[in-house]
């Protein structure tokens, strides 16, 4: 008769319920919490690496000069401190004319590590007018996730910007 009575007990019991329930929901939102900043960071980087490679294209496009290997130098300098991340980065430079209906590369340059050693993809240079040229820009700033979630631990984060020169017609490289 005791034991029936401490037996229903137990099971009116609701004492630790709450730590069970906890212990069931903690790994889930633990992992939503460390997903979501995962996912804001890599989304920061990405957007800082855009706006790094917007401002070197832009200023480059300013230059009333020929283009050297130290001015690119002191651009990849920037970009590394627009960017913490971005000191394994690097930058390709490319002057694009248009003649005869031809893009035509003019002269193409890199600085830094992570650049790839591949051609011009098609898809990234811009159409332009006839005699006209631009300076397209490419930045490659590798990014590893505080977490390592969803497979992004390791990225390198590209972008493009297209500039036209803005005070001489094409931009030569010295």
């Amino acid at each position: 008769m005791r034991r029936r009575h401490v037996a229903a007990d137990l099971v009116r019991n609701e004492r630790g319920a709450s730590i069970i329930e906890f212990a069931l929901l903690a790994p889930v939102l633990l992992f939503l919490l460390l997903g979501t900043v995962t996912l804001f960071d890599l989304f920061r980087t990405l957007q800082n690496v855009e706006k790094a490679t917007f401002t070197v294209g832009d200023m480059m496009s300013r230059e009333n000069a020929a283009m050297t290997q130290a001015k690119l130098d002191n651009m990849l300098t920037l970009v590394r401190q627009m960017l913490p991340t971005a000191n394994d980065g690097g930058l390709r430079v490319s002057s694009i004319v248009k003649q005869g209906g031809l893009l035509v590369v003019k002269w193409t340059k890199t600085v830094g590590s992570n650049v790839p050693t591949t051609a011009l993809p098609a898809s990234v240079i811009p159409d332009v007018a006839e005699g006209d040229s631009v300076i397209l820009t490419e930045s490659f700033v590798p990014h590893r996730a505080a977490f390592g979630l969803f497979g992004a631990d390791s990225v390198v984060f590209g972008a493009q910007a297209a500039h036209r020169p803005r005070f001489v017609s094409a931009i030569a490289f010295q």
